[in-house]
């Protein structure tokens, strides 16, 4: 069974084709990069209580930070991350060596790197990261169900 960010994926949260009035409005009529979708839409499957203007800071994050580096899917789910885990300090949880670490292996190990400029020409779809942007939900809702105890 797929998690809950992932049916929100699925279901094509953040594709501009598919957006309800109210988002359209929202977003100005364009798909969300990869990052924002993933940020975004853990805050509406895992109810992170981020508002709207906390999760612009996963703008910048598309496309690899649009030089093809680490892919946006993943920055977004580092992010959802240290939301849900993190200390006020991340020097004050085991968040790195207990969540990030696992999480990053798992994802180079099913996706074979964690670079945008590697994946994408292997996942994308026209273009279109939606594969990988399931991928990284995917193990997202595994670690999040497994920490928060509903593995």
């Amino acid at each position: 069974m797929r998690g809950k960010l992932y049916d929100l994926i699925a279901a094509n949260f953040g594709k501009a084709a598919f957006y309800t009035e109210e988002e359209r409005e929202r977003y100005g009529g364009v798909n969300l990069n990869c990052c924002e979708r993933i940020l975004r839409g853990a805050n509406i499957a895992y109810d992170l209580g981020m508002r709207e203007e906390d999760m612009r800071v996963s703008a910048a994050f598309g496309g690899g930070m649009g030089i093809g580096s680490t892919c946006g899917a993943i920055a977004g789910a580092l992010m959802v991350l240290s939301m849900k885990y993190a200390g006020a300090a991340e020097k004050t949880t085991p968040l790195k060596e207990e969540t990030v670490v696992p999480f990053l292996e798992r994802v180079r190990g099913e996706l074979g790197s964690l670079d945008c400029s590697a994946i994408k020409p292997r996942l994308a779809i026209e273009g279109d990261c939606t594969p990988t942007v399931l991928a990284v939900a995917a193990i997202l809702d595994d670690v999040v169900a497994a920490k928060d105890g509903n593995a």
